[in-house]
């Protein structure tokens, strides 16, 4: 029974193990992807706000001179950042590569206008009300018509801060739930090895020296775990960016570096306090307390 008991409790404790070692990795990948978010939160925000176009259809009478005319007037407007113009061939050949067919066969002519693409700076963007500036464009003669995608607008300035809030919320309870799970799996461990330490305690030994074997085994494992965390974080950044290369120019590697150093040290001081933490705990209690 006794063999029993203990092959059982030697279970647990290295289940127990296991488990911290596992928590800490994976609390050192999700806090890295978290962070990655919250890094390029205002970068991404900032992107997605000067990509919305509004295209200006031109007039099919106008001359050339106008149309340049007008593009130099649009490009002194302090609030754009760029000012495209796109002829209504070049509109013709995209709209083929698309569609992948000759429509001007089909139909026997370009039924297209040419256009210009204008976007924003973000801070525009921001509160913005796209309507009044559709007015304020076909107040130019040569506009015949503006064309955006107002529900992208509405979505940015809406539903954005919605998800910066979102992601702070999964942040701190995340943290919450990293710690008491690494911090539940240290107790359970230090707790099978409480008469050892008072032992060692009852026959001189210092708080000190008790303490230094759980605090570097600990150490050491936080260390691997998150060094193993931040592999996986690294991958999944880089399967990302092949997947989606537009990211890369989000990411800067000095952030991404000192996220991993934040996101390490969070984790070991995690494991590290938690044990001092425990082993403290048990050195205080007097002997007949052990056994509650």
């Amino acid at each position: 029974m006794g063999l029993q008991t203990e092959i059982f409790f030697k279970s647990r404790v290295l289940n127990s193990k296991i488990y911290i070692f596992l928590a800490t990795t994976l609390s050192v990948l999700i806090m890295g992807v978290l962070g990655l978010m919250a890094i390029n939160y205002n970068s991404l925000e900032q992107n997605l706000k000067e990509n919305i176009s509004f295209n200006l259809v031109l007039h099919n009478d106008i001359q050339e001179f106008e149309t340049q005319q007008l593009i130099r007037s649009l490009s002194l407007i302090p609030t754009i950042k760029s000012v495209t113009y796109v002829s209504k061939e070049e509109a013709a050949d995209q709209l083929k590569n698309n569609i992948g067919e000759d429509f001007i066969d089909v139909i026997g002519g370009n039924p297209l206008s040419d256009i210009i693409e204008v976007n924003f700076f973000a801070s525009h963007i921001t509160n913005f009300k796209p309507e009044e500036q559709k007015k304020l464009f076909m107040l130019y003669e040569e506009i015949n018509d503006v064309i955006y995608d107002e529900n992208l607008i509405v979505l940015l300035e809406n539903d954005f801060q919605k998800v910066g809030f979102i992601l702070l919320l999964i942040a701190v309870i995340f943290f919450i739930v990293a710690f008491i799970l690494i911090n539940s799996n240290i107790r359970l461990t230090i707790y099978s090895k409480r008469f050892i330490l008072k032992t060692m305690q009852l026959v001189g030994a210092k708080k000190q020296f008790i303490q230094k074997p759980f605090l570097t085994s600990n150490l050491i494992s936080a260390i691997i775990a998150c060094l193993v965390g931040n592999v996986f974080l690294i991958v999944l950044l880089f399967v990302t960016i092949r997947k989606y290369p537009e990211i890369e120019n989000l990411i800067s590697q000095t952030q991404f570096l000192w996220l991993i150093i934040a996101t390490s040290m969070i984790n070991i001081s995690i494991s590290v306090l938690s044990t001092w933490i425990c082993v403290r705990k048990y050195l205080n209690l007097k002997t007949e307390e052990l056994y509650n």
